[in-house]
């Protein structure tokens, strides 16, 4: 007779699951629990937000008075950078009377700018708008609007000073959000079917343009004050303090640490990584916007290594190939070339350009942006109201998969320009959003620059990311891309 193969010891060892019982589901996903989500699914069979201040029957489409009577009628002004950072005198000078009218401009120009997109998203049709996610940008938009066009006039300097205060709060609260909103918004109407993809992308690159011309114009005014009210009497750069000189040899290795880093999350700590060169003009200094500039070249060179490392290790080979950054520039513009050996991709592969890309593709980003921790319940409806959920004004970022960004990411000086951009680059290597080059072709083109890809398939990719010179294009009407 056999005996058993495993003692009696050993098997008093096993423990045996009661399959009667529901499993526990929460400890192995990063998602809220059922009783959490229950609430967001009723609220999305309804026609309208249940606590909707502005997506109602009564409010929707029948704001004529507001809208159209006053601020559709004017459009936005063209304004250089010069002229935002010269507050419109053509001097460098600061003084109260310039101060004052730059905080009334900021007020004004905003109201008209913001009412213009909300007209925008109210020709979508309903169904499109109705999106939770599209919904919660429109919330947040009229919201903005809303708290413009009634914010008491600027007359003096103490106005000023509260109505910087009041701008700070409009950067940081849940209005930070709008960015992965609006993504996942257009991946949600790809999949449905609700609107031709081609006019999403181009719905998606002007609200993204737009929403970068605001934030200039208001960081600008928060730059200026602080300044004035620091004793600073005149202003040294003419760009303006938000603008800070980089070295591109720095930032590119930021980038490379910063892809390293994303490599071994991916796989392992001791994993080979492929060689790192840069070539050119290596000593090359130029004047951006530090979080634009991180996340162009982050996202772009990142593609890079995980193109390199799967093809490494698709075919077994000795080590991963090359890498390597040329940096060339002329009087208007900067280049920066990415080579690698990676395969390639398909010629007719224009996929990486969309935000909303085929029907799968949209699938997998969308179900990668509902594992951001939280992110895929934050509601506005949530923040508005005393029974909140998610984290209060101070704590704008509080259970989102926004929370881990840190003011320590940025360069040290370096105001917080954009975090929600910074924290879709610093996400793990376990949720790929596909939308990496389509984002970076629309604020490289916005810089007065390009990205394009130039790929031999069964070799490798060029990568080429354009940038304008910001010196050279000073007195260009940068910011009237509303």
């Amino acid at each position: 007779m056999l005996k058993p193969r495993f003692g009696v010891r050993w098997k008093s060892q096993i423990h045996y699951t009661d399959i009667s019982q529901i499993p526990e589901f929460s400890k192995y996903s990063p998602t809220k629990s059922i009783s959490e989500l229950a609430p967001y699914i009723s609220t999305t069979l309804c026609a309208y937000p249940e606590k909707s201040k502005y997506v109602n029957q009564q409010h929707y489409y029948q704001n004529k008075n507001i809208l159209e009577g006053y601020y559709l009628t004017k459009q936005p002004n063209p304004v250089s950078l010069t002229q935002l950072a010269q507050y419109y005198d053509d001097s460098t000078t600061l003084t109260r009377h310039k101060i004052i009218n730059s905080g009334r401009f900021v007020k004004e120009e905003l109201a008209i700018r913001i009412a213009h997109k909300i007209h925008l998203l109210q020709t979508l049709p309903f169904n499109v708008v109705n999106n939770f996610h599209f919904g919660q940008v429109y919330e947040s938009y009229y919201n903005i609007f809303d708290r413009f066009r009634r914010y008491p006039a600027i007359r003096t300097l103490e106005d000023n000073q509260k109505f910087a205060d009041f701008l700070r709060h409009i950067l940081s609260d849940f209005n930070s959000l709008n960015l992965p909103h609006l993504i996942m918004g257009a991946l949600e109407c790809r999949i449905l079917e609700l609107y031709p993809q081609d006019r999403m992308d181009e719905v998606i690159s002007s609200l993204l343009r737009a929403r970068i011309s605001r934030r200039l114009i208001v960081e600008e005014h928060l730059s200026i004050t602080s300044n004035f009210l620091s004793g600073k009497k005149k202003n040294t750069l003419v760009l303006g303090d938000i603008f800070q000189e980089c070295s591109a040899c720095d930032y590119l290795m930021g980038a490379k640490k910063m892809c390293e880093n994303f490599i071994k999350d991916m796989y392992f700590d001791g994993i080979p990584l492929p060689k790192f060169t840069v070539d050119g003009n290596k000593d090359l200094k130029f004047y951006f916007l530090p979080p634009h500039l991180k996340y162009l070249l982050g996202e772009t060179l990142r593609n890079s290594y995980e193109a390199t490392m799967k093809e490494y290790i698709r075919k077994g080979l000795s080590e991963p190939s090359p890498i390597t950054v040329t940096i060339v520039s002329n009087e208007q513009s900067f280049l920066f070339r990415i080579s690698d050996r990676a395969g390639g991709i398909p010629h007719d592969d224009k996929t990486i350009w969309s935000f909303g890309k085929s029907k799968e593709l949209a699938r997998q980003s969308l179900d990668n942006f509902h594992k951001l921790p939280g992110l895929q319940t934050v509601s506005l409806y949530d923040y508005m109201y005393e029974n909140a959920t998610c984290g209060p004004p101070n704590q704008p970022y509080k259970f989102t998969s926004l929370e881990p960004i840190s003011d320590t990411n940025l360069p040290r000086g370096i105001s917080k320009f954009d975090k929600p951009l910074l924290g879709l680059l610093e996400r793990s290597s376990r949720y790929k959003l596909g939308i990496g080059l389509a984002m970076c072709k629309v604020y490289a083109e916005y810089w007065n620059g390009d990205l394009t890809v130039h790929s031999i398939q069964g070799y490798g990719t060029d990568t080429v990311l354009k940038l304008g010179n910001l010196m050279y294009h000073t007195h260009k009407l940068q910011l009237d891309k509303v």
